[in-house]
């Protein structure tokens, strides 16, 4: 009877432990390489959002292509989503990535491990609850970004360009 219960609990104890082990190797990650984002803001952007003490938040989204068998219906995200990471920027508009890490079990499953970053670049609704600016969102491999600082113009959400302010002209059309 005795040799039961200790069967049974050295059966319960190694369960556990593989179980563990599995979480352990599930959770491991892989560091991503350093990089930056200077975010470019139009006058009238930076001046308005000085004045209502509005921050730029840079949101990062890792993701790519996987190996047959390996990928799921993300979208719009790719095959295989690695995660995320998000920065305020600094005072001089630039927000480094230098800490963030990805799932390496993911990692595992992409077809190309030079696998792909989207930026998107909005106000941190601190003072505004609705994002206030427009813009660029560059989308590269990380070999692009690594070791490199991009950077991003933005305006304010319905801001005309400088060029059909300067002209004051609306688009021909021609019939």
């Amino acid at each position: 009877m005795l040799r039961s219960h200790v069967r049974t609990l050295v059966l319960v104890v190694l369960g556990g432990l593989i179980v563990a082990c599995s979480q352990v190797q599930r959770n491991k990650t892989i560091a991503v390489p350093q990089f930056s984002i200077t975010v470019k803001l139009s006058e009238t952007a930076q001046k308005k959002l000085q004045g209502i003490h509005e921050s730029v938040l840079v949101i990062a989204y890792f993701d790519g292509d996987p190996l047959p068998g390996k990928g799921k219906d993300n979208s719009p995200m790719r095959g295989v989503v690695l995660g995320s990471d998000e920065k305020l920027v600094d005072d001089k508009n630039v927000a480094t990535f230098a800490d963030t890490k990805i799932s390496q079990s993911n990692w595992n499953d992409l077809a190309d491990k030079n696998y792909f970053v989207t930026i998107n670049v909005v106000s941190a609704r601190k003072s505004s609850k609705d994002n206030l600016i427009d813009c660029a969102d560059p989308i590269d491999r990380i070999s692009t970004f690594a070791g490199k600082s991009t950077k991003v113009s933005c305006r304010l959400i319905g801001e005309r360009d400088a060029s059909s302010q300067r002209c004051g002209c609306w688009p021909r059309i021609r019939g």
